[in-house]
């Protein structure tokens, strides 16, 4: 007997059947890649400026991210060794807003799955959910900062510097909203994103981080901003003194102009459909990168008719947030999806969507049929698909037949193959076309 809770799409209701798949070729894209040959050596060079302001014995916090942040655990570990040559006592805090379940067990997991554990960086790892008050927005709202940085005698801030998924402002992603998203542990993240319900986010981001730099705690010994290329490597790093908010907001916005330049993105404008092997935390803040999929506020392209999303990574712990962006998914996904972690995140981010579920494949060649049925021309070679990995490796893609013109008329587009058919395993799952 049929079970009415599940989707039954048949291939005669469809119009679509196990032969009619596109064929895929595959696509490397060309990017500008400048690297720092020596990223240790790059962090000694940074931080060292900062050295002067440290006194022997002194408690420095140093603030670790959950991000997927290229050669962060070699970065950390170079700024504790610089701190503790220093003769300061450094120890690392999760500056990770609600992360890892919002628990502080949760985000000591969530670091040591990036690799940085007490063991590996040297130096002990405090993490708690305690916050203290700094100060209050103009709007009325508290500003909070993690009680063990707080209570430390200096803090040096390191982050990414990149677009941020939700809002387009001076500064976006880095070192401004790691003190007022990360620091703020839960209580601040989910404070300030309140605020943006009315409040655009970015306003809410530099009024607070300018709130939190002036307040008599913490002390802040400086800050370091890291670039990636589109390769996911380690492109720059520099230090900025945080004296004033305007140097910082000055030098991050700089930072970030360039992180525009060197984001990686999908070569086409518009797409019927485009399938996502993985989506986590680890890859993106919203999960997938709204920049690359076209779902930021404000980003005219790409458009893009449908979005399927196979599954998660392992290293976002279940966490799922982004798959409200995602038009389509399997049913076997549900169970890799950690709701308490998902819904903890949408909850504090005040931004439901995107952890809402979207239609249930219970198979993939249901995905394949939902997809072809999303656009008007119903010729299987005409249809614009692409097919990647995850939003933050784009170096190479799958694309369909139909792009085949497109991709050979751009500049930056290299043919790795020929159109190859796709297929089906036993349980109907997709299967890329084999290479070489």
């Amino acid at each position: 007997m049929n079970n009415p809770t599940h989707f039954q799409l048949t291939e005669a209701q469809a119009g679509v059947g196990p032969q009619d798949v596109p064929s895929f070729f595959r696509v490397r894209q060309k990017f500008e890649r400048p690297r720092e040959q020596d990223v240790p050596a790059a962090v000694r060079r940074e931080v060292a400026p900062f050295l002067g302001r440290v006194q022997a014995g002194q408690r420095i916090a140093i603030t670790g991210s959950s991000r997927g942040i290229a050669n962060l655990p070699r970065v950390l570990a170079e700024c504790a060794k610089a701190l503790k040559e220093a003769g300061a006592e450094p120890f690392i805090v999760p500056g990770m807003g609600s992360h890892g379940g919002a628990t502080a067990d949760g985000q000591i997991g969530v670091l040591a799955a990036a690799g940085i554990t007490e063991a590996s960086m040297g130096v002990p790892i405090r993490s708690s959910m305690e916050v203290i008050q700094v100060g209050t927005t103009s709007t009325g709202f508290p500003v909070f900062q993690d009680r063990n940085a707080a209570e430390a005698d200096g803090v040096l801030v390191v982050n990414r510097v990149k677009p941020h998924t939700g809002f387009t402002e001076t500064v976006e992603s880095g070192l401004c909203k790691m003190l007022v998203i990360g620091l703020g542990k839960q209580a601040g993240a989910s404070r300030i994103h309140q605020q943006a319900l009315k409040i655009e986010m970015g306003r809410m981001v530099l009024e607070a981080s300018k709130i939190i730099l002036e307040s008599v705690r913490p002390r802040f010994i400086g800050g370091l901003a890291l670039v990636e290329n589109a390769f996911h490597e380690t492109a720059l790093v520099q230090g900025i003194a945080l004296d004033t908010h305007e140097h910082l907001v000055a030098e991050e916005s700089r930072l970030l102009v360039r992180a525009y330049e060197l984001m990686a993105r999908i070569p086409f404008e518009h797409l019927d459909a485009l399938i996502v092997d993985e989506i986590g935390k680890n890859i993106s803040g919203s999960g997938m990168d709204t920049n690359v999929i076209g779902k930021k506020p404000g980003l005219a392209t790409p458009q893009i008719g449908a979005i399927y999303v196979r599954g998660l990574t392992e290293a976002t712990h279940g966490n799922a947030v982004g798959i409200g962006h995602a038009d389509v998914m399997p049913r076997r996904l549900l169970d890799e999806i950690d709701l308490n972690a998902t819904y903890m995140n949408v909850f504090t981010a005040k931004a439901l969507r995107g952890g809402k579920l979207p239609l249930l494949a219970e198979h993939e060649l249901q995905a394949m049929q939902v997809l072809l049925n999303f656009r008007q021309d119903p010729e299987v070679d005409s249809v614009r698909m692409a097919w990647i990995r995850n939003t933050s490796e784009l170096d190479e893609l799958w694309a369909s037949r139909a792009l085949l013109d497109e991709v050979r008329a751009h500049p930056r587009l290299e043919i790795l193959s020929e159109p190859l058919p796709v297929s089906y395993d036993a349980e109907r799952n997709l299967i890329a076309p084999p290479l070489g």
